[in-house]
């Protein structure tokens, strides 16, 4: 029986210090996900023949691997900067591929973070940029989508002045009626919604909003005030809140209160286990929405988030997520 207890009590003393540094490891990264399945789940991209095919698939690439403090090689790098300037068009826009000739302000969004993140900003003509998003300017203040589809939306107006701030060119916005038509989506409870009137506000509309104010100098204190005040309502700072969470709106709630001055609201907690639940521990990616399959859209907004509350390295989020 004495041997039995002092083999036991040796194996013990010989396995302590391993589970020790196991658990430190697991401390030091947060011990809530395994980013090393996460890179093999986003490097699964890299066996496509034509990689990166499309201006989302080298953005999901490159955040998320950066986001996780992993190193892109120097032939990977330049076989995505060259697809993604071979994106841009001779107005200045960027398509969603090289097959389309179709530029809008979204993807123009999603190539300028893709070049920054890479530190190759300057690979592209960055003034025929300007001049396509000041092109997309309408006359209720608004800008649209693309030169084909130009009817103004908050979303294609936010788009168009975080493009023209990237570039250095906010003096193309004309201030006064950018900010009377971005004012025109706020709602009776401190929100911005979609479309203007009647409506639902939410996280994503209350964000972008906040940016647009704040890049035009005109987020005043009342207007901060009342957005903190719908986001203390929703699911993201309200553990009592009986709505679904969702991905994207996780993101968004979390950069608008860091929009409006109220970043020391964010509930850290409540977004990390969040997080938790949208975890695949199978392949290591996330799910859009609780019970769905990884994507890796979703996968990458998921990292935008954990890099938010300091659960991953951070990719500089220089443009933000579409």
């Amino acid at each position: 029986m004495f041997q039995v207890i002092a083999t036991v009590v040796l194996i013990a003393s010989l396995a302590a210090p391993a589970l020790a540094k196991e658990k430190a490891k697991g401390k030091a990264n947060g011990g809530e996900f395994d980013f090393k399945k996460t890179s093999q789940f986003i490097r699964e991209m890299e066996g496509r023949p034509d990689f990166p095919v499309a201006t989302v698939i080298a953005n999901d690439y490159v955040y998320t691997l950066l986001a996780m403090g992993e190193k892109i090689d120097a032939g990977r790098q330049n076989a995505i900067i060259v697809n993604v300037k071979l994106g841009q068009q001779k107005n200045g826009g960027f398509t969603p591929d090289k097959t389309n000739k179709n530029a809008s302000i979204l993807y123009t969004d999603i190539a300028l973070e893709t070049l920054s993140l890479l530190d190759a900003g300057n690979a592209i003509d960055r003034t025929k940029v300007k001049s396509f998003a000041a092109s997309l300017k309408n006359a209720d203040g608004g800008f649209g989508f693309s030169q084909q589809a130009k009817k103004s939306s908050l979303a294609t107006t936010y788009y168009a002045v975080h493009v023209l701030k990237a570039v250095n060119g906010i003096d193309a916005v004309e201030k006064a009626k950018t900010v009377e038509y971005v004012k025109a989506f706020a709602k009776k409870d401190g929100g911005f919604g979609p479309e203007k009137g009647t409506g639902v506000a939410n996280a994503r509309s209350t964000y972008m909003a906040a940016y647009v104010l704040n890049a035009l100098g005109a987020l005043d204190e009342a207007t901060a005030k009342k957005a903190v005040q719908f986001l203390e309502k929703t699911p993201y700072l309200d553990k009592k809140s009986k709505e679904r969470p969702d991905l994207d709106e996780q993101l968004y709630a979390i950069r608008a209160l860091r929009e409006v001055g109220a970043g020391n609201r964010v509930d850290k907690t409540i977004a990390l286990n969040f997080m938790k639940r949208l975890y695949i521990k199978v392949n290591g990616g996330f799910g859009p929405l609780e019970g769905y399959g990884s994507t890796p859209d979703s996968t990458t907004t998921a990292l935008r988030i954990l890099s938010e509350i300091g659960k991953a390295k951070g990719a500089v989020p220089l443009v933000a997520k579409r």
